[in-house]
């Protein structure tokens, strides 16, 4: 029986390699997480069955999963085991320690302090695995840590060795190519080819989401060198090449490159991609020749393509094959196997994807309602999550919830979150203007005894916030303001969208004369553009993509309706309007001390970007993030992204950059 410690289990290798170490009958593995945010022990057992399953090529048992659970178990950060609140004296055979090549702060310090635990725990073995490190381009000096085919991650291999020499520890170093595999959802980002497939699902539901028949009618295209190769190796043959040397004598002291015996050409790698996903994925030299959906692809995905397509290992490389008794054929992974894995991946993340579905659309049915008496008629609201600070969600006049859905499924683990729809257009009966609204969320705080929390302001939703906080500024940790509008009477016409314009003279007008009301229903009930055909065919391609990212999500086009759903809701949606409009907020936004976020959608046909930016100058402590490739509706397609983004925000707002005035370069988000 050998014990075995695994750093960076919630990796795609990591866990490949924690299953195959599984396969031995008595060997127990021990997994150190090196994240705050790191996975429970259930998500851990789940993910390492999931690349047992993919290695037996069969579904495991529930036996075979409790047999996994049994046999492992979490150590700290400092290799101490804890059982029943006590430390258990474990005598380590083995530790692993998975490490991809980003280099990183805290990824440098935690190997640090493993190499530093393994010689207080008396561990007999160290062995360093670097993986997606041969063949990718390098960025920076730090990455060009290269010796023997290995690179570290803020250590030389020569450092490495000469620390587990002094202290006595054995050592072996791995250095792979691009490790792809069919992994957990879990660890979908966690290798460079991972992350780029993930990146692709997401971007090709999306754009979907927008517009069904896009990649029926144009390929995407993606920017890097056509000429270049990848070397491609396998989670699988990664990890049993490393059990196996790790098992040969008179391996320790050396530096082993897991590479394949072959090279694949990008082109024919993208090619093969685009048959799994159903689309054309074809590798362009000329950044030009991108249209805006290919450009925001490329932002979305970093360029990660061109960095992922260095110069791939001369071949052939077969040190790893040799010292483990394998055949160079069993690491054939032709045209076949590839589309074929790549089939695999995209099924797994459409079945995620399609359970993420299904949460969300259950989503309402576990929100807790609560109803107070104020005005003459009820204010219901919502709570989603029950633990954590909460975050008060102030509504786009007019609309419902179902904006917010996926991003409140995102953020309800973590916070208290609290919503409603935003009252006045049944009731209570007009006027019920921007002071109302403000009540409106000062009632429920006092409801809920909430002292303090984070206000989340969408569209209009933004000015509530900022009249709130002036109110009460000790209510208030933080507010982030998405897709803001801060359009007021007398403001330039670069605070207002097009859309704000247009609807601005039918409000005023139907102020003026409600009678008219049918008329302007009607209107904005039926303002349509071009069909989506029609803008497929358009022969303008820069101008069609445009008009393709500037699409509304196909899901909500009759929720954003909801103003204009009778006579009576678009009078009153045009008075509160009128009335939102004669609030100006920017003259005391300087008296907002509190951290504030403003984050603006490229393609935001309802609320000016230019009014994000605008705003990020009058906060004495702001900091704005534009969003590529983006609408007004970004919260809804961009969930998991906007959740990230409001996560880092309430933690830590540090880590966004702070704006410094209105001619701030615009942060461009991935």
């Amino acid at each position: 029986m050998r014990n075995i410690v695994i750093v960076g289990i919630d990796t795609l290798l990591g866990s490949y390699f924690a299953a195959r170490c599984l396969q031995e009958r008595d060997d127990r593995v021990f997994y150190c997480p090196w994240t705050a945010d790191a996975l429970s022990g259930e998500e851990i057992s789940e993910l390492v069955s999931h690349a047992a399953r993919q290695i037996a090529g069969s579904k495991a048992t529930v036996r075979d999963r409790k047999g996994i659970e049994d046999r492992m178990q979490r150590a700290g950060s400092d290799l101490n085991v804890y059982t029943t609140g006590r430390t258990a004296a474990i005598g380590f055979d083995e530790v692993w320690y998975f490490a991809d090549s980003k280099v990183g702060a805290n990824q440098a310090e935690t190997l640090e302090e493993i190499m530093e635990a393994c010689v207080r725990t008396n561990a007999k073995e160290f062995n360093y695995v670097g993986f997606d490190n041969i063949g990718c381009h390098s960025e920076s000096d730090t990455r060009k840590l290269v010796h023997s085919g290995v690179k570290t991650v803020g250590f030389s291999d020569e450092q490495i060795s000469l620390y587990c020499k002094e202290q006595g520890v054995e050592y072996r170093m791995f250095s792979t190519s691009l490790i792809v595999g069919s992994g957990h959802p879990s660890v979908e980002h966690s290798t460079g080819l991972s992350q780029f497939l993930a990146a692709l699902h997401s971007f090709k539901t999306e754009i979907e989401e927008r517009s069904p028949q896009y990649f029926d009618f144009h390929a995407l295209r993606c920017f890097a060198s056509r000429g270049t190769a990848l070397n491609l190796v396998t989670a699988d043959l990664s990890s049993d090449l490393l059990l196996r040397i790790a098992r040969t004598e008179g391996t320790a002291g050396s530096s082993f490159p897991i590479v394949s015996p072959h090279n694949t050409p990008l082109s024919a790698l993208c090619e093969r991609i685009g048959v799994a996903y159903g689309l054309g994925l074809l590798v362009v030299e000329d950044f030009g020749v991108l249209n805006a959906v290919d450009r925001a692809f490329h932002e979305r995905t970093g360029g990660v393509l061109g960095h992922l397509s260095g110069r791939p290992p001369e071949l052939p490389c077969t040190q790893a094959f040799v010292t483990a008794n394998l055949p160079l054929d069993s690491a054939v992974f032709d045209e076949e196997a590839q589309i074929a894995l790549f089939e695999l991946v995209r099924r797994n993340q459409d079945d995620a994807w399609t359970e993420r579905r299904r949460q969300i659309a259950d989503l309402p049915s576990r929100l807790l309602t609560r109803t107070i008496a104020r005005s003459g008629s009820d204010l219901n609201y919502c709570i989603a999550g029950s633990t954590g600070t909460a975050v008060v969600v102030l509504n786009a006049l007019g609309q419902g919830l179902e904006c917010w859905y996926r991003l409140i499924e995102n953020l309800m683990e973590s916070y208290r979150v609290i919503i409603w729809e935003p009252r006045g257009m049944v009731a209570p009966p007009p006027p019920f203007g921007m002071k109302d609204q403000v009540d409106d969320l000062d009632a429920i705080l006092r409801h809920e005894n909430i002292e303090s929390c984070h206000l989340v302001g969408w569209c209009t939703g933004t000015k509530v916030a900022i009249d709130f906080h002036l109110r009460r500024p000790s209510a208030v940790r933080s507010m982030a303001f998405l897709n803001g509008t801060f359009k007021c009477d007398g403001s330039p016409e670069e605070l207002s969208s097009p859309y704000e314009q247009y609807l601005e003279s039918l409000c005023r007008m139907l102020v003026r004369k409600p009678a008219m009301a049918a008329s302007v229903m009607k209107n904005l009930q039926f303002r349509t553009e071009k069909g989506e055909t029609e803008i497929l065919r358009d022969v303008d391609k820069e101008q069609m993509s445009v008009s393709v990212l500037s699409l509304m999500n196909v899901d909500l086009r009759n929720h954003v309706l909801a103003p204009f759903r009778s006579e009576e809701t678009t009078l009153n949606y045009a008075r509160q309007l009128v009335d939102f409009w004669s609030h100006d907020s920017r003259p005391r936004a300087s008296e907002v001390q509190v951290p504030v976020l403003l984050m603006g959608a490229e393609y935001d046909q309802v609320a000016a970007p230019a009014a994000s930016q605008m705003a990020a100058g009058l906060f004495p402590n702001a900091r704005h993030v534009h969003v590529g490739g983006a609408t007004h509706y970004c919260i809804y397609d961009r969930a998991d992204f906007v959740g990230g983004l409001l996560k880092t925000f309430f933690e830590n707002p540090d880590e966004l950059p702070v704006a410094q005035g209105v001619q701030d370069t615009v942060a461009q988000a991935q």
